[in-house]
C-alpha cells in the first residue's frame, strides 16, 4: 500500500487501524473517483480544532481532477458522534478529502488530498481549523466565467461587477481555474485562503462579437462596419418582429441583473441581431462557428438565418440547445446545424442571428459571436453593400415609432397608411431635354424638373408615404420645400442632413420629422422663409418632430403661426441660433388663440436670446434642459399660456412673462401667464408665479425629475440616435 501526502496538504493525518464501529459512508461515484483495479477502504477520525471528537461533521471525497457544474451538489456523508466516518470500496486514484462542522455560529474545516495506488484499507485523522475565504474581480465586460477549484465543490459565477467569493475555505494554498463561458479561454493561478485576487482578464473572443450588451443601445456591433445593425425582438402582441431602434424598448431587454461580469440580455420569447438591414444578406467568408453565452430552462432555437420573418424568402441553419440554470458557453459549429428554408449549402448568407425559445423560462443571454471571423472581413463586405435601406417593408418599425408619440400629437399617423417611397438620390432639381422647345436650327431645349427619387419627389406626392433615405448624406433643397399632408420622414440609421431653404406646410396634417439633421441654411436678404429649418402655417396641425438637430439658424430655427395646433418637438436639439422655436406671430399681425405645442427632452445650447418664444396659445414644455441660452428659456407673452414643469434651467432667467418693455417697465399689454412645477435651476434662478389661467394639460404622460441625471440623459440622447 503507499499512501501519498499531496504538497496541498491542509491537515494533519495519522494512519491507524480501522474500527467496525465507524460510520459507513457512501462510496465515490467510480466516474469522479478514479479507476476500477483495486478497492479500498478510508476510515477517518473528525477532530475540532481544540482536539476533541467533531461529532455531525459533513465529509466528502470527490476525485482531485473533479470540476463542479454548478447544477448538483456533490453528497456529504455525516459523522457519528464521535467524529467518525468511513468510505468504501474506493477505487485507486487521487481524492480530495473535505470536512465541515458548524456548531452556532462557529464553523470549522480541512481539506486534505489522498493518493491510492494499491489495494490497501487506511485510517486517517483530520484536524479541522477555522475557515474564510478567497476573493476576486474578473475585468469588467468579459462576459460570464466561472471559478472552481479541483477537486472541491465550489461553482462561483462573478457578479454584474466581476467580484466573486469563494469560502468555506481552510487555510492554505488552492489552484483556482478561472474559465469563460465567452470562449475567450482559462487562467489558472494559486491563491491562498483569506487573500485577494489581483483582477483578471481572459483572452480574446475567437471572432467578432456581435453584441456584448455592456451599451444597450440596440444598435449591434456590426452596424459600426455595416451601415447598419440592430436588435429586435417581437412586438406587444408577441407576432411582429420589432427593431429594438428606441432606448426605452431597448431597457426592456437588456440590463445587469441577473448578470455576470458586466450586462446581459434577457427575453422569454426572441431576441435577435441584425448584421446590416432586414433586407440584406451577406457571405462572410471564414465563419465557422456561433459562440455565445446562456442561461436559463427549457430548449432554445438557434439560428443564422437570411431572408424575410416567416415567408418565403427565409432561410438559413438552425439547431436547438438545452440550457441550464447555470452560465454555459456555447459554440456551435455552422456546418453541425441544420438547414431550413431557402438555404443553400454552397454559400452560407447570414442577415440576422436569432434567439427564440421553444419552451421554458427566461433566456439570459450574452456575448454573442461569429467565430472564424475578423473585424477585417466585415469590413470587405460593407465595401460591397453600400447601398441599401432600412427595414424596407418592416411596418412594425413605423408602428413602433407613431406608439412612441406623446403630447399633443399622440395618436398621429404620419405616413403609416400609405406606401413606402425611397430617396434614391441627393439631387434635388435636375436638367433635362425638352422636346417641345426645338429652335429654328433644331436644337434640343432644356427644363428644370424635380429629381425622380428625390427628397422633393417623395414629400410632394398626394398619397401618405414613409419616406426611408437610402444613402447618408447631405440633401440640398434649392428652393423652399412645401410638403403635403401624411408623411413620415424617417432617418433612422441613417446621417440625413437637410441643407438649402428649409421645409413648409400649409394647412398640412399628420407629418412626422424623425431623425434628421437641418442646418446650413441658405439665406436671402429679400425672402424671411429662408431664415426658418422648418415652418409650420395656417392651421397645420398633427405634427411632430423627434430626434433631430437644428444648426446655424440665423434668427428662428422652427416656427409655428396662424392657429397652427396639435405639435409635438422631443428629443431634439437647437444650437447655435437666436432662438430655438417661435410659437405664434405679433398680436397685431395676428392674434393666436387655438395654438398647442408640447415640447419634450429637448437640448438649447449657444441660444443668444431665447430657447422658446411663445406669443400666445398653449405651451406645455417638461423635460427640457435649457444649457446655454443668452437671456430665456422660455418667453411667454402675449396672452400665451405656458405649463413650465419638470425641466432643467442652466441660467437665473429662466422664464419672461413679457414681451416688450419702457426701459426697465414691463409693458403690460404684452403680458403672458405661467405655471411653474418642480423644475431645476442648475443656475440658481427661481419659479414665475402664475397659474396660467387654470391652463393644464388633459392628455396622459409622465415627466422625471428634474436633476442632473436628466441634464445628462437629455445631453447625450437628443437629436439623431
Amino acid at each position: 500500500m503507499m499512501f501519498k501526502f499531496s504538497s496541498k496538504l491542509l491537515t494533519t493525518l495519522s494512519v491507524g487501524m480501522l474500527s467496525s464501529a465507524w460510520l459507513t459512508g457512501c462510496s465515490p461515484d467510480p466516474q469522479t473517483a478514479g479507476g476500477t483495479e483495486a478497492e479500498s477502504t478510508i476510515a477517518l477520525q473528525i477532530r475540532l480544532a481544540d482536539g476533541s471528537p467533531a461529532a455531525k461533521t459533513r465529509v466528502r471525497m470527490l476525485s482531485e481532477d473533479f470540476l463542479a457544474d454548478g447544477l448538483t451538489d456533490a453528497e456529504w456523508t455525516v459523522s457519528d458522534d464521535k467524529g467518525k466516518v468511513k468510505f468504501e470500496k474506493v477505487s485507486n486514484g487521487s481524492y480530495t478529502i473535505e470536512a465541515r462542522n458548524t456548531t452556532g455560529e462557529n464553523a470549522e474545516g480541512a481539506v486534505t488530498y489522498v493518493t491510492l495506488d494499491s489495494k490497501t484499507d487506511l485510517s486517517n485523522e483530520v484536524k479541522l481549523g477555522e475557515l474564510t475565504t478567497i476573493q476576486g474581480r474578473v475585468a469588467a465586460g468579459q462576459g460570464p466565467s466561472v471559478i472552481r477549484i479541483a477537486g472541491l465543490d465550489r461553482y462561483v459565477v462573478p457578479d454584474s461587477a466581476g467580484y466573486f467569493v469563494i469560502d468555506s475555505l481552510p487555510a492554505g494554498s488552492f489552484d483556482l481555474q478561472i474559465a469563460s463561458l465567452s470562449n475567450r479561454g482559462t487562467i489558472k493561478l494559486s491563491a491562498t485562503a483569506g487573500d485577494e485576487v489581483p483582477e483578471v482578464s481572459l483572452g480574446k473572443v475567437r471572432g467578432f462579437v456581435v453584441e456584448d450588451f455592456e451599451r444597450f443601445t440596440g444598435i449591434s456591433s456590426t452596424g459600426e462596419f455595416l451601415g447598419d445593425g440592430w436588435w429586435y425582438s417581437l412586438d406587444a402582441d408577441g407576432e411582429n418582429v420589432l427593431p429594438l431602434w428606441d432606448k426605452s424598448l431597448t431597457r426592456k431587454y437588456s440590463g445587469s441583473d441577473g448578470c455576470a461580469s458586466g450586462g446581459c440580455a434577457r427575453t422569454e420569447k426572441r431576441l435577435g441581431f441584425l448584421l446590416g438591414n432586414a433586407d440584406s444578406a451577406y457571405v462572410l467568408p471564414g465563419l465557422d462557428s456561433l459562440m455565445f453565452s446562456a442561461r436559463g430552462n427549457g430548449t432554445l432555437r438557434v439560428a443564422v438565418s437570411f431572408g424575410g420573418f416567416g415567408d418565403s424568402t427565409e432561410g438559413g441553419y438552425e439547431t436547438e440547445v438545452e440550457l441550464k440554470k447555470v452560465w454555459k458557453g456555447f459554440s456551435i459549429a455552422v456546418d453541425d446545424m441544420k438547414p431550413y428554408g431557402k438555404a443553400d449549402g454552397k454559400n452560407i448568407k447570414i442577415s440576422r442571428i436569432d434567439f427564440q425559445m421553444v419552451d421554458g423560462d427566461t433566456l439570459f443571454l450574452d456575448d454573442v459571436t461569429l467565430g472564424g471571423i475578423d473585424e477585417s472581413t466585415l469590413k470587405n463586405v460593407a465595401s460591397k453593400n453600400q447601398n441599401y435601406t432600412v427595414y424596407s417593408e418592416d411596418w412594425s418599425a413605423h408602428d413602433a415609432l407613431i406608439a412612441s408619440a406623446e403630447g399633443y400629437v399622440a395618436g398621429i399617423r404620419g405616413g403609416a397608411d400609405g406606401i413606402i417611397c425611397r430617396v434614391t438620390t441627393m439631387e434635388d432639381y435636375i436638367v433635362v431635354d425638352d422636346s417641345t422647345a426645338v429652335d429654328s436650327l433644331g436644337n434640343i431645349g432644356t427644363k428644370v424638373i424635380i429629381a425622380p427619387g428625390s427628397l422633393r419627389d417623395c414629400a410632394m406626392r398626394d398619397t401618405a408615404a414613409w419616406i426611408l433615405f437610402e444613402k447618408s448624406g447631405v440633401y440640398h433643397l434649392g428652393s423652399p420645400l412645401r410638403i403635403t399632408s401624411y408623411k413620415t420622414f424617417d432617418g433612422r440609421g441613417r446621417d440625413v442632413q437637410i441643407t438649402g431653404t428649409g421645409i413648409m406646410t400649409d394647412g398640412t396634417t399628420e407629418v412626422i420629422f424623425e431623425n434628421i439633421t437641418f442646418n446650413a441654411p441658405s439665406v436671402y436678404e429679400k425672402d424671411s422663409s429662408m431664415h426658418r429649418a422648418v415652418s409650420l402655417h395656417n392651421i397645420t396641425n398633427k405634427i411632430w418632430i423627434d430626434h433631430c438637430t437644428f444648426d446655424e439658424y440665423p434668427i428662428y430655427q422652427v416656427d409655428m403661426k396662424r392657429n397652427s395646433f396639435d405639435v409635438t418637438i422631443s428629443w431634439s436639439r437647437f444650437e447655435n441660433a437666436n432662438t430655438g422655436v417661435l410659437f405664434g406671430l405679433e398680436p397685431d399681425l395676428f392674434k393666436e388663440t387655438d395654438q398647442t405645442l408640447t415640447m419634450h427632452h429637448n437640448y438649447f445650447a449657444n441660444m443668444s436670446v431665447s430657447g422658446v418664444f411663445a406669443r400666445g396659445g398653449k405651451l406645455h414644455a417638461y423635460n427640457n434642459f435649457f444649457m446655454d441660452v443668452d437671456h430665456y428659456g422660455v418667453e411667454c407673452t402675449d396672452s400665451a399660456r405656458c405649463y413650465i414643469e419638470k425641466n432643467v434651467f442652466n441660467k437665473d432667467n429662466a422664464v419672461s412673462l413679457y414681451r416688450l418693455w419702457d426701459g426697465d417697465a414691463p409693458i403690460d399689454t404684452t403680458v403672458g401667464f405661467v405655471k411653474m412645477v418642480d423644475n431645476w435651476y442648475a443656475g440658481g434662478g427661481k419659479d414665475a408665479v402664475g397659474e396660467a389661467r387654470g391652463y393644464k394639460p388633459e392628455y396622459e404622460y409622465k415627466a422625471e425629475a428634474a436633476d442632473a441625471s436628466l441634464a445628462w440623459k437629455i445631453k447625450q440622447q437628443a437629436g439623431p440616435r
